[in-house]
């Protein structure tokens, strides 16, 4: 089966790979990475052990799962003590570049200011920045220039917006949803805002996380802890009320738990609980019994559009809305019409409400453990649990116990109070872990790849942490300082290793080819949504509007493929100033995702998505140049430069690259560019009178600065 040393004429590889008719495993292929060291090891020879060493290995103990490094305490490591420690700006540089001195490599020189601003702005709040802020900063002679600006723009709105579009990602959040009838969801946008606020508030992780787990079992009277809850919501829904078969609806539920359970595990402890449903964990010490212990907290509730106001004045308003309607019918029946339309003139506002989480009343849900994941087949009941390899010293019981006992309302069963409180305890439960996994999706957000770059995976099939004392550190820290995220951020984008330029330097890429010590800053591509905000930036229609209900923009016909929906994508909208806010408040259809979205790699929201794919394909070039909200863009920008440069070409174009791209074009480049628009303008010219020449070869240039590469990468 393999040939040693020549992978190409191993038909292991052959076979695993999924080359030709024969296919191992046939139901689907290893993870890449089992992959690669197979083909690792048959490259080096296949060397197997024999005689002594032979029998040696094979009374070596196998590793217990439970003493995976994951698993573990959180461990305070000290910063490293390095050569050149006039380098480091924050302790995460001592880590970095520890690691760098012992493979004899050094980092990258710094970045000038001009390409620090665009990337340190791109990066917190996915937006460029101005021309006036890229001179501000480039001519500010204070040493604490750049210091200043990272405050400005963790204290920016936009924070929130950049960030809570990460988190969206994870929580699979959508505004319909999904499969055949995709209904909308008018009040999901509840969750959303949620996030957005959160993070620009700087809520600490830890309540930020047990809220969305149990808001409404943690704080009762506060609406957007109630709306927290959302995140149990955001997955694909049934509607299955008119369907007759009992079978279907219970397969449903189990199918939407099953999401609740694995999405959790996903993005909060990057673990892939959902692998325990019909059998033990194949990899990692998770039994099928923890699954459904810890499902148990979430059957006994279910989604519902809650009140998002305290419950006295729910029933205040309700009482309002029956003494109205009483009236209302009276001079109904009376024919009394000053009446009528006197009192639907004052008719009580309804309740407010979201799409959220509550449980049925204050008794558990009886749960089973599913026989192989079957529903027919109750194997066994079970209560509520956790996930036994991330106890310590005290038992689920305790931890529900103490929920009751805090607890204020009778109308809920405290399970997921529960729940939250050993996910977010780093002292007996799973806090330690949900500490590293939020610290590397930070870690990766700035640097592109995380410490452990299975972000979503940290159990027994992770690639191991590239820097794991650093990812030790950064966590502890994050505990230290009482779980907020700002401080975090400052931490990494104040670091010598965030400021390193991208040149390559050819014997460090020969000893590191990925950059996993992080010699060198990599070339990043903004994410789909900050291009189509930063065109809006450019363009200068931008609308800041926050918060609410999202908008629907205008979708070509042709793109709207769906049938059979209950809530059909209208064919008729239009661009307004509604639909030119930030991408995040963009309505989430799942059956019919925004091609411009959609075509630069935005998630569709059918599972947490903790890494976006990059793809370069045909698609986004043509996108570039047949997408009617680019052209509008365009249109746009070439009006605003035309009222801001004169009639001047030289200066129009100038003025485009200042705003576009955060710096004046080479002479080569102006030069160019000013032929292109007189070029353009003559063309335009030969097609009448009422051809607008001028305002359309600028809007033609315009759309080329939109798709340069420097427009569409960050460095």
């Amino acid at each position: 089966m393999i040939v040693p040393s020549e992978p190409g004429k191993s038909p292991l590889l052959e076979v695993l790979r999924h080359d030709g008719k024969i296919k191992m495993p046939p139901q689907g292929r290893l993870p890449q990475i089992a992959i690669d060291t197979l083909a690792r090891w048959v490259t080096a020879g296949a060397p197997w052990p024999v005689g002594k060493a032979a029998a040696q290995h094979a009374k070596a103990p196998l590793p217990s799962p439970l003493q995976h490094w994951s698993y573990q305490p959180l461990r305070q490591p000290p910063v490293p003590k390095v050569k050149n420690g006039k380098w480091a700006r924050t302790p995460v540089d001592g880590f970095i570049l520890s690691s760098l001195e012992r493979k004899g490599l050094a980092p990258t020189a710094p970045v000038d200011r001009r390409k620090l601003l665009r990337r340190v702005t791109f990066d917190l709040v996915g937006l460029p920045p101005t021309p006036e802020e890229v001179e501000q900063f480039v001519n500010d002679p204070d040493p604490r220039a750049y210091e200043k600006v990272v405050d400005r723009l963790l204290a920016s709105p936009h924070y929130g917006e950049r960030w809570g579009r990460h988190w969206l990602d994870l929580a699979r959040y959508a505004d319909s949803d999904g499969q055949e009838s995709d209904q909308d969801r008018p009040t999901a946008y509840h969750y959303r805002d949620f996030v957005i606020r959160a993070l620009n508030e700087d809520l600490p992780y830890r309540t930020f996380v047990q809220w969305q787990l149990a808001g409404d079992e943690i704080e009762p009277e506060n609406p957007v802890a109630i709306s927290a809850t959302g995140f149990l919501t955001a997955g694909t829904h049934a509607v299955l009320d008119s369907v007759p078969m009992e079978e279907e609806k219970i397969r449903e539920r189990y199918n939407e738990l099953d999401n609740i359970v694995s999405t959790t595990g996903t993005a909060f402890l990057g673990l892939t609980i959902g692998c325990a449903r019909c059998h033990d964990h194949k990899y990692d010490p998770i039994p099928t019994k923890d699954y459904y212990r810890l499902l148990a907290a979430f059957n006994s509730g279910d989604r519902a559009e809650v009140p998002l106001v305290p419950q006295a004045e729910v029933t205040a308003r309700r009482q309002a809305e029956q003494e109205w309607k009483g009236r209302l019918d009276a001079a109904k029946k009376a024919g009394d019409t000053a009446a009528i339309k006197a009192l639907e003139a004052v008719k009580p506002p309804s309740v407010p409400t979201a799409l959220a989480h509550r449980d049925f009343s204050a008794k558990p849900r009886e749960s089973w453990l599913l026989d192989r994941g079957d529903f027919h087949f109750h194997k066994e009941p079970v209560e509520l649990g956790f996930l036994s390899v991330l106890c310590r010293d005290r038992s689920p019981a305790s931890y529900w116990s103490d929920a009751r006992t805090k607890g204020s309302r009778s109308d809920t069963t405290y399970q997921r109070r529960a729940v939250a409180e050993w996910m977010t305890d780093t002292e007996h439960g799973a806090g330690a872990l949900l500490a590293r996994v939020i610290v590397n999706r930070l870690w990766q957000g700035h640097f592109g790849e995380g410490l452990v770059r299975t972000v979503n995976d940290f159990g027994k099939r992770s690639e191991p942490p590239t820097h794991p004392a650093l990812l030790e550190w950064l966590a502890s820290d994050l505990v230290r300082g009482g779980w907020r995220l700002k401080p975090l951020h400052r931490t990494l984008v104040l670091s010598a290793a965030y400021r390193q330029g991208t040149a390559l330097n050819p014997r460090a890429h020969k000893v590191d080819p990925e950059n996993r010590l992080q010699w060198h800053r990599t070339l990043r591509r903004m994410e789909s949504e900050s291009y189509r905000d930063s065109m809006l930036a450019v363009a200068g229609t931008l609308n800041p509007a926050m918060y609410g209900a999202g908008f629907k923009p205008p979708i070509q016909p042709d793109a709207i493929q769906a049938r059979n929906v209950k809530t059909p994508y209208p064919k008729d909208a239009k661009d307004t100033p509604e639909t030119r806010r930030r991408s995040v408040y963009l309505f989430h259809k799942r059956v019919t995702p925004y091609p411009l979205i959609q075509a630069f790699d935005g998630p569709d929201a059918s599972a947490p998505c903790g890494r976006r794919n990059v793809t370069t394909v045909a698609p986004q070039a043509l996108a570039v140049l047949n997408e009617p909200f680019i052209r509008l863009r365009a249109l746009e920008l070439a009006r605003r430069l035309q009222t801001e440069a004169g009639a001047d070409p030289s200066a129009q174009v100038q003025r485009a690259y200042r705003l576009a791209l955060g710096r004046g074009p080479s002479a080569s480049e102006l030069d160019a560019s000013i032929r292109f628009v007189q070029g353009q303008t003559t063309a335009h010219a030969t097609r009448g009178p009422d051809a607008k020449p001028s305002i359309l070869a600028l809007a033609d240039f315009a759309q080329v600065v939109f798709g340069l590469n420097e427009f569409l990468y960050i460095d």
